[in-house]
């Protein structure tokens, strides 16, 4: 073969002709941008932010800028001027050094640094804070809450799952709180004095009527009832005089649904906050006003007569008057105002003797309900509230009452301190209320002891145990004896049989219910069952008509509890306003362990594995009618725990469902909320 050289010299040309052109046409771009970082301010003595500036250039032009601290991104800016505003709080004190890469096309990167120095005063103050969903709700966790001082901001923090947050470190100051959860109506604190101790505080944050809507709570204005004097600070005599009204920049979403005012407490619901001696004022601004306003306060007065009792002194007290509003989307908003109260009520000269029969009774419910708020959810009424006037979680409140029984005019009390303590020993004052006196005392009747106070503070939990006492004051100091409670948990109690929608039912059913009584550490339970005929809505209750008529039913706790051995089981039908042992041989259905009846009746048997009890209808009551449609329900339903130490009185309740308020000893009512279909069999 002859080769053409012709071929191969022109294949070399072409290819070195080729790399040439390449080479000219795309240089290489090896320079890198060069940065100029700059943070301002140098040196930041308050919370706030520090911006970053990147001054950034390069020969082909600058892609974007990055910024860190240390190896940690803090963000980017892809258009001049690059900057980045990053918060800075009290956690951040001491030395800072900012870092800005810049980037140009072909990837080349260059940066720049500068320092900040932190230095925001702290001291020994500190928030413990409980945000809640309703006003004696369930803990509502993550909720970011934002805290400022003079507009400036101090630190941000989130809510843990038991709806607590705190901030430590705090300089003596007033502070305002925020907190905010999607889906849920903002709450806002203002005024809020730290000193060199813990300040709890609980804020309520519940589900938004509109979660689309504002929520900022109401901006108010706070003056004297003239319209134009400043409230903050005011000096008042043997009464007290406001106006509240919404600012005409306020973001919230009208109409207000109420107002709220209260002396030395965060008023709410009268049923929560309300006492035989003290009063919320209330007030309802009307819907159609374009500015919600409470016009002129004065108080006392007819509606609120105990507004200022138990409070002031004849030189003038420091104390703080709170304000609440809440807003048609349910965002709070609430002010701490300090005020100067005189009052020389000559009362306070009176020689007093100590409290009695105190006693402490906490109150779990299942369900959050209208009464504990502030407005019926629209479409219900008090009622009847609609299912959204009802939040998750639990409820948790103790009631306090007690005697005064020494009513001779130098002995009445100027004010009752409620004190409590969580180990027994060491007391704080949780509340005040107005002095009073009353003959009237039942030794036996605890709920109806004439002097009452409600502790629905944030630090309450299941399952430890409370001191309470009330110390009488006027020229001298009393105090009660001391008493006791421990919050019971969730009751959850479950009808079994006959299951819903059954068919062919006996005529004379056996009900069965389920509970958890023993597991949440109560001694026992109490029952109202409906049954009624669908067909023509007749049919009796079991045991009784009445919200109080209760089958009951102890499974075993011993000597410190219910008195019955462990393993055995007590049931017995009780009625009437007191919860206590059978009042007689006769009410007894089952008593395995003979406490009460040797022949040991086992009329409606408890299966102790599957914490079970059966009643069968035949004990009771008439036969059903045959191939007719029946209901039964709970229509009462609680867990109770008896204290032996103070008389075996019940110290706890656990409520499922209470109809009536009014009957007691449950100051709360739930709707019915578990019921069964069933169809009976032929004849």
């Amino acid at each position: 073969m002859v080769l053409k050289p012709y071929a191969i010299g022109s294949a070399l040309l072409l290819g070195a002709l080729l790399a040439g052109c390449n080479s000219a046409s795309t240089p290489t771009d090896t320079t890198a941008p060069t940065v100029t970082l700059t943070a301002a301010p140098k040196s930041v003595t308050a919370a706030g932010n520090v911006t970053l500036t990147a001054a950034a250039t390069d020969d082909t032009g600058v892609t974007k800028v990055e910024f860190y601290e240390g190896t940690t991104k803090l963000g980017e800016d892809a258009t001049a001027p690059y900057e980045l505003s990053v918060p800075v709080t009290r956690s951040g004190n001491g030395s800072h050094t900012y870092t800005a890469t810049a980037y140009d096309a072909a990837g080349n990167k260059g940066s720049g640094s500068d320092s900040v120095s932190v230095a925001i005063p702290t001291g020994t103050g500190a928030i413990q804070g409980t945000i809640v969903d309703q006003n004696i709700g369930a803990p509502l966790a993550g909720s970011t809450v934002t805290i400022t001082s003079g507009g400036t901001p101090v630190d941000t923090v989130t809510t843990g799952a038991d709806g607590s947050f705190t901030v430590a470190n705090l300089a003596p100051g007033t502070y305002d709180l925020k907190a905010r959860k999607a889906g849920y109506g903002g709450s806002d604190l203002y005024g809020l004095v730290i000193g060199t101790g813990t300040a709890p505080v609980r804020l309520i944050q519940r589900p938004a009527f509109d979660t689309s809507a504002s929520t900022d709570g109401a901006k108010l204005v706070l003056t004297r009832a003239d319209g134009t004097t400043p409230l903050s600070g005011a000096t008042f005599t043997n009464a007290v005089d406001f106006a509240v009204k919404t600012a005409s920049d306020s973001n919230h979403l009208g109409p207000v649904r109420v107002m709220y005012a209260q002396i030395g407490r965060t008023p709410g619901s009268s049923s929560v906050t309300g006492a035989a001696t003290a009063n919320n004022w209330n007030f309802a601004p009307p819907v159609e006003a374009a500015v919600s306003s409470s016009g002129a306060v004065n108080l006392p007065n007819a509606a609120f007569p105990n507004f200022i009792n138990g409070f002031g002194s004849a030189a003038g007290d420091p104390l703080y008057l709170e304000v609440v509003a809440v807003d048609f989307n349910y965002n709070y908003s609430r002010y701490i105002v300090p005020v100067t109260l005189i009052n020389t009520s000559s009362t306070a000269q009176n020689t007093v003797v100590a409290p009695t029969m105190a006693a402490a009774t906490a109150f779990t419910l299942k369900q959050e309900g209208a009464w504990t708020t502030p407005y019926v959810a629209p479409g219900g009424d008090a009622a009847n509230p609609t299912p959204n006037a009802a939040a998750p979680g639990t409820g948790l409140f103790v009631e306090l009452r007690w005697c005064y029984t020494n009513t001779a005019a130098t002995a009445k009390p100027f004010a009752f301190d409620i004190e409590r303590s969580a180990d027994g020993t060491t007391f704080t004052k949780v509340g005040t209320v107005g002095g009073g006196a009353s003959a009237s005392c039942s030794a036996t009747n605890q709920a109806s002891r004439p002097f009452y106070y409600r502790d629905n503070s944030s630090d309450l939990a299941v399952g430890k145990t409370f001191t309470y006492r009330v110390t009488a004051r006027g020229s001298n100091t009393a105090s009660s004896n001391t008493t006791q409670t421990t919050p019971l948990a969730q009751f959850a109690p479950l009808l079994v049989s006959p299951a819903n929608e059954s068919t062919g039912v006996s005529l004379t059913p056996t009900f069965q219910i389920s509970s958890n009584q023993l597991a949440i550490g109560a001694d026992g339970a109490g029952y109202n069952l409906q049954l009624r005929d669908t067909f023509n809505l007749s049919g009796p209750n079991l045991p009784g008509n009445a919200a109080n008529a209760l089958i009951r039913v102890e499974e075993g706790t011993g000597d410190t509890g219910n008195k019955v051995s462990a393993g055995n089981a007590l049931v017995f039908i009780s009625s009437g306003s007191l919860i206590g042992k059978p009042a007689s041989a006769g009410s007894i259905l089952t008593d395995t362990a003979g406490v009460y009846v040797p022949a040991k009746p086992n009329l409606a048997p408890i299966d102790a594995a599957a914490h079970t009890v059966s009643l069968p209808l035949n004990v009771f009551g008439a036969p059903l009618q045959p191939q007719r449609p029946y209901q039964w329900q709970m229509y009462s339903g609680i867990a109770y725990k008896y204290a032996p130490s103070e008389g075996n009185r019940v110290s706890a309740y656990s409520v499922y469902t209470w109809p009536d308020s009014t009957v007691g000893p449950i100051p709360a009512t739930r709707a019915v909320n578990q019921n069964y279909d069933f169809i009976t069999g032929a004849q």
